[in-house]
């Protein structure tokens, strides 16, 4: 039985049982599927590449829209924050120097 075994998977009748197991892996791999072309090889790459690309741009717009209405929050929180602690001659001085600052600079 085990003869049987090497004569259809290795390339001579017995010769299997002085092989690797990745010899033999790869022997009956090119005798019994068909090997792709380099331009079958090459399409499959580039679909690969666009299949990936999709992956990733969707795995980003999706954190993305997880994350955006929590930053939205902590920018509205840190205003009103910012609102309550001058008063409104404090606060227009502070835009004042602010406007100051980036016209100067």
């Amino acid at each position: 039985m085990e003869s049987k075994n090497c004569k259809f998977f290795g390339p001579n009748e017995g010769d299997c049982h002085d092989k690797s197991v990745g010899t033999i892996f790869f022997d009956f791999v090119t005798k019994n599927m068909a090997i792709p072309s380099e331009m079958g090889e090459l399409v499959a790459y580039v679909l690969l590449m666009v299949i990936s690309w999709y992956a990733v741009a969707f795995a980003f717009r999706f954190i993305l829209s997880l994350v955006k209405p929590v930053l939205i929050v902590l920018v509205a929180l840190f205003l009103f924050r910012f609102l309550r602690t001058f008063e409104g001659s404090e606060m227009k001085d502070l835009f004042v120097q602010i406007a100051s600052l980036l016209m100067s600079g």
